[in-house]
């Protein structure tokens, strides 16, 4: 007899498993930013992802925020305490570096060049003027020329007979 049962099934329960827990894969198997990443001291990037807001322990503290690592209660003082079940966790810190790309505006401002000629007098490895004149007549009416260049023809009488 047949296994009909596709809830059971060993693959699809892989495969479901594999759905539920994609969003806390993605924060732990994402690729990081190296291991040491300074911040840069240009004020006009922007911090991504972590912004340098992670800690050593960001699982646990994640959890002490959610008040997973206490029991849930109001009465009993002593066991609710956040500060005896907080989680041990130090902030990182990263060097600093001055930025490799200089900023356009502050070292060569637009002012500096608006009176300079611009030559650029390079020959183009097309010519320009190529379809300026067009190698065939256009825009003619052939009805037109048709009854210009019509020749009658009349017929010979006096051969045929």
């Amino acid at each position: 007899m047949s296994f009909t049962r596709f809830h059971d099934d060993a693959h699809r329960i892989q495969k479901q498993n594999e759905i539920s827990s994609f969003t806390g894969r993605y924060q732990l198997d994402r690729p990081g930013n190296g291991l040491d990443l300074p911040f840069q001291e240009d004020p006009n990037m922007r911090l991504q992802y972590w912004g340098a807001n992670l800690q050593n322990n960001a699982i646990n503290v994640e959890s002490d925020l959610r008040g997973l690592s206490r029991p849930l209660n109001r009465d009993l003082i002593g066991k609710n305490e956040h500060v005896n079940h907080a989680a041990n966790s130090q902030k990182l810190f990263y060097s600093n570096a001055s930025p490799y790309v200089e900023e356009s505006r502050a070292s060569h401002p637009a002012w500096m060049y608006k009176d300079l000629e611009q030559t650029r007098w390079e020959n183009p490895f097309l010519n320009p003027l190529n379809g300026i004149e067009p190698e065939f007549a256009r825009d003619i009416q052939t009805r037109i020329l048709e009854k210009d260049y019509f020749k009658p023809v009349l017929p010979n009488i006096h051969n045929n007979m």
